[in-house]
């Protein structure tokens, strides 16, 4: 692997791992420090889903853009500045806080999921151009492991500052964490190598609605849109059940999400050797046969076996994401045309963020009804719900025409 890669590896890792933290269970605990509505809660533990929506609004941009280095640049530098922000504004009065907290959220997250697109797009470009079959796994493995630690130790100064009843200073001290990754990354990316240089593709609609027609890359939209719209119900919505429900602590979400993170990284060449010998598409078809017994866990559990089911779940479910990961990669890029990736990534982006959004309200509007106890039925009901739907992605994924080993 060239330099010019390795130094991508880096920059990707050092901020995504800060990306990645700003997510899930750490906006959980910042909705119960804010006191927001459970249903609210939880649609902001899944903007990083819902907002993939906006993915082709940047696609098309960038791909009308003549100066795309100077794009990924400026968006990349504004969406990480925009992290740092979400946690410092525990500085602020409570009411006035929560409603800026909520607002810089939502900026990241748009900012970010508009140059996802042309950020991933400008990895691939490489990587085919040095021929190296390696690279995503290479991406993979180390990701996890500069993830795993950087989240910990904020898991733990958050566990920690909650203990001594000072939970304002944990997340400041997240935030600073945050800032030292995001920093590192920042000092790496003017060194990587600028985009392929050429003419702008003028992205349009109907060039978006073009791409559709390749009936192999369609079917690998739907079959993911399938899997983002059933993990609403499994992954998606453990983030909020397991801190404002289960009230789970921080420390042991912490431990038990790290052993899975470390399964998840060790993982990451297992499923590419094994993707080699049966194909990717029959690999995560068989994936999502793991999700629905860990779904049917997940909906016997309850305050009182809470404390051993989580684990169990944090640990199975963090493993074989590194095969989703890597495997609908290759998949998408098997099935894409080179010159029109990042058209490619946008339409698969907006497929998928569609699923999400409307997985995301559906669920958030029946976690109100849940919590009222309107219904009569326990919140853990839409677990079951998600493991039905994952029917879905495995007979849609075990049943592409194009495979890749």
């Amino acid at each position: 692997m060239s330099h010019r890669l390795r130094l991508f590896i880096l920059e990707y890792n050092f901020s995504m791992s800060a990306y990645w933290i700003c997510t899930g269970f750490l906006i959980a605990k910042l909705t119960q420090y804010y006191n927001l509505p459970l249903g609210l809660s939880n649609l902001l533990t899944g903007l990083s889903s819902t907002f993939l929506a906006l993915q082709p609004v940047g696609g098309l941009f960038y791909a009308r853009l003549n100066h795309k280095h100077r794009f990924l640049v400026g968006m990349n530098v504004l969406w990480r500045v925009s992290i740092c922000l979400v946690f410092f504004t525990v500085l602020l009065p409570m009411s006035s806080g929560a409603a800026i907290f909520c607002i810089l959220l939502f900026v990241m997250q748009g900012i970010q999921q508009l140059s996802a697109p042309a950020y991933e797009n400008w990895q691939v470009e490489l990587a085919e151009a040095e021929h190296c079959t390696s690279y995503y796994t290479a991406r993979e493995t180390l990701f996890m492991l500069i993830y795993t630690v950087a989240n910990a130790a904020v898991q733990i100064t958050i566990s920690v500052s909650e203990r001594m009843g000072n939970l304002q200073a944990g997340f400041f001290l997240a935030g600073i964490a945050e800032a030292v990754l995001l920093l590192t990354s920042l000092a790496i990316l003017p060194l990587l190598s600028a985009p392929v240089a050429g003419r702008s593709q003028g992205g349009s609609l109907t060039t978006l609605l073009q791409v559709l027609k390749n009936k192999d890359h369609t079917k690998v939209i739907m079959a993911n849109a399938s899997w983002c719209f059933a993990n609403v119900f499994v992954g998606g919505l453990f983030g909020v059940y397991a801190v404002r429900v289960l009230n789970i602590d921080f420390i042991t979400l912490m431990i038990w999400g790290t052993a899975g993170n470390i399964l998840r990284g060790a993982f990451a060449p297992v499923f590419s050797r094994i993707a080699s010998r049966i194909g990717w598409k029959t690999c995560l078809s068989n994936i999502f046969v793991l999700y629905a017994l860990l779904a049917l866990l997940l909906f016997f559990s309850g305050p009182q076996n809470g404390f051993w089911i989580a684990p169990i779940y944090l640990v199975l479910s963090t493993l074989p994401m590194s095969g989703i990961s890597v495997g609908t990669l290759q998949l998408r890029v098997a099935t894409s045309d080179a010159e029109m990736r990042s058209v490619y990534f946008s339409a698969y982006s907006l497929i998928s963020g569609v699923a999400s959004l409307v997985g995301t309200s559906i669920c958030s509007a029946l976690i109100e009804v849940l919590d009222k106890n309107t219904a009569g039925l326990p919140l853990q009901s839409l677990y079951l719900l998600g493991l039905l739907l994952l029917v879905f992605p495995f007979v849609l994924f075990r049943n592409l025409p194009k495979d890749v080993r």
